[in-house]
């Protein structure tokens, strides 16, 4: 029996979908072109990877794409239709994709595990990230030396660079950048626990719809909005423009919100900390303007073409395309960008004031 492994519907442990063996089977179709995706840290960075997705189809329309991820980062990419085949970093799936032959690996992380599973793949062409001899950082392709420059040379990523992050990948992948916007699906199940909730609060949609995403992460916590300003923001949205303001949030920000809630003395929506990512998302999308720091929040809420205020502080704004949805907030104190983790004082986030937020909400409503 002649089988024909090289068939993209061939399984080999069970019969493929057409319950039919290979000789003279009218559905053969060898493998196209197949492209790994390495893009697995950071879920912001993740998300905001995705408009590369079209400009692959518009160059490989007929392209095999498979992409590995954080398995926190898999919600934001499931249900994507320019994927083919959606993997999570695991000794099990790095030994899977160890085995196989790509014709193009794009990789888009700097971290470790990541160069090093770049390094490792056999593809016939690579573009990205890389690891060295020495177990540093290094580029398989000349086009992402810009990217490499932007880690080693802060006046560059800092002052200098006036690109997004979305330019920056195109360009290190060669691929034509037309804006492509956010791909994130949600589907219906992913809005009912935010359907219920309205309902069953009796919100009425009729005045403004205002998000606070409280929190800043794990990693950088110089992302940090003062929940003092929180409560000023909130009395002026309720005083000023009758807002309806819903708090957003992850568990790490639960004792949070339930200060600023209790601190506001006005009527404030929690909309609890224990939803899933997709749940999470599923609230994001029933509001008018988001306000947040420089975390997944506002790739969310752009991907979901909600309107958003984000605040900048440690990290660079200019790297951020807002797709004409929002407002970005810097203030640009002397050491701000620093990209430090920790810092006593937040002079940066500080410096952005509440009746700021306010005026760049209303300019969005």
């Amino acid at each position: 029996m002649q089988l024909k492994d090289d068939c993209l519907h061939f399984r080999g442990d069970k019969p493929c979908k057409y319950k039919r063996l290979c000789s003279g089977c009218p559905y053969y179709q060898p493998f196209p072109k197949r492209i790994l995706i390495i893009k697995g840290r950071a879920q912001g960075d993740v998300l905001r990877t995705t408009p590369l997705l079209p400009a692959i189809k518009r160059t490989y329309p007929d392209s095999h794409l498979t992409w590995i991820v954080d398995e926190e980062s898999v919600p934001l990419l499931t249900h994507n239709p320019y994927l083919d085949l959606l993997v999570f970093f695991s000794l099990e799936n790095v030994l899977y994709l160890q085995q196989q032959t790509f014709d193009l690996l794009l990789s888009l992380d700097k971290e470790p595990l990541s160069t090093a599973l770049a390094q490792s793949i056999k593809a016939k062409e690579k573009k990205g990230f890389g690891l060295n001899q020495w177990g540093n950082l290094t580029i398989f392709n000349p086009e992402s030396e810009y990217a490499f420059q932007l880690g080693v040379d802060d006046e560059l990523k800092f002052h200098q660079n006036k690109k997004t992050y979305q330019q920056i990948i195109h360009e290190m992948t060669g691929f034509n950048y037309q804006r492509d916007p956010y791909l994130f699906y949600l589907q219906e199940e992913d809005t009912l626990r935010a359907k219920k909730y309205f309902q069953s609060k009796k919100i009425d949609k009729s005045r403004p719809l205002i998000g606070l995403n409280t929190g800043a992460g794990e990693k950088f916590l110089t992302k940090q909005w003062p929940a003092e300003y929180f409560i000023q923001l909130s009395q002026m949205l309720y005083q000023e423009l009758k807002a309806n303001i819903f708090l957003l949030g992850g568990p790490r920000e639960t004792k949070l919100n339930q200060q600023i809630e209790k601190k506001s003395n006005i009527p404030i929506f929690n909309t609890g900390n224990d939803n899933s990512l997709r749940e999470f998302a599923g609230f994001i999308s029933f509001l008018d303007v988001v306000v947040c720091a420089d975390t997944l929040a506002l790739h969310l809420a752009l991907a979901l073409k909600r309107k958003v205020v984000a605040l900048f502080g440690p990290t660079c704004p200019q790297e951020i395309d807002m797709y004409d949805l929002g407002v970005k907030l810097f203030a640009g104190v002397p050491c701000s960008p620093c990209y430090k983790p920790t810092c006593a004082e937040l002079s940066c986030m500080k410096s952005i004031k509440p009746i700021q937020v306010l005026e760049a909400i209303k300019s969005l409503l």
